[in-house]
């Protein structure tokens, strides 16, 4: 192995983290420029999608999480989140479509019935420019679902890499995230973070 995945010694969330890099490309390929810079990989946040939020944050209150009404809603596409933080480890953002007419729009109820509950959807790792680390994975071949979300100086910044392909659909993506003294979730992840999910590598 030519990379070193990031863990924390949690016997629930490790294996999350495992899986994730073992089936996404990109992912690895983050990793290993990782190593060659000499610089450590460190996650952000990871992504689970499900039907019930509070259903499936249960596990995750358990092993030490813990909800501070931190909520992320985006009614027009059909899917709202819950944002769960644990001190030494990467935030949890749990989403899901809403169960009322508003969940129509909303691709997350196919991506569970497809890949279930018990699988990330994406690990955003935390880079310090992402221009640089941008550049350096196109160079290798990795390729992106659009633009950087957020002006040069913002809060956060953002970029998915496009989804890696399981049974013929979206499955996992990489997210690249430049924070600028902030820790939360600003609006235009959502509607890249849409984009990430239906967007392809090229064959």
């Amino acid at each position: 192995m030519d990379y070193k995945t990031p863990l924390y010694g949690d016997p629930m969330i490790d294996p999350f983290i495992t899986a994730f890099f073992a089936e996404n490309e990109a992912g690895r390929a983050y990793l290993r420029l990782c190593v060659e810079q000499g610089a450590p990989a460190i996650i952000d946040h990871i992504t689970i999608r499900c039907l019930d939020i509070d259903q499936r944050a249960k596990p995750f209150l358990e092993r030490g999480y813990t909800y501070q009404d931190e909520i992320v809603a985006y009614p027009d596409q059909g899917w709202w989140a819950k944002v769960y933080r644990r001190d030494g480890f990467p935030a949890l953002f749990i989403d899901q479509a809403y169960s009322d007419a508003r969940g129509q729009k909303s691709i997350i109820p196919q991506w569970v019935n497809q890949f279930g509950e018990e699988t990330l959807h994406h690990v955003a790792v935390l880079v310090r420019d992402i221009e640089e680390e941008v550049g350096s994975m196109r160079k290798i071949g990795v390729e992106f679902s659009g633009e950087i979300a957020g002006e040069h100086g913002t809060r956060l910044r953002q970029i998915f890499t496009a989804a890696e392909v399981r049974g013929g659909a979206p499955f996992t993506v990489l997210e690249l995230t430049e924070r600028n003294g902030y820790n939360g979730f600003h609006p235009e992840q959502a509607n890249q973070l849409k984009e990430s999910s239906v967007t392809t590598k090229s064959r």
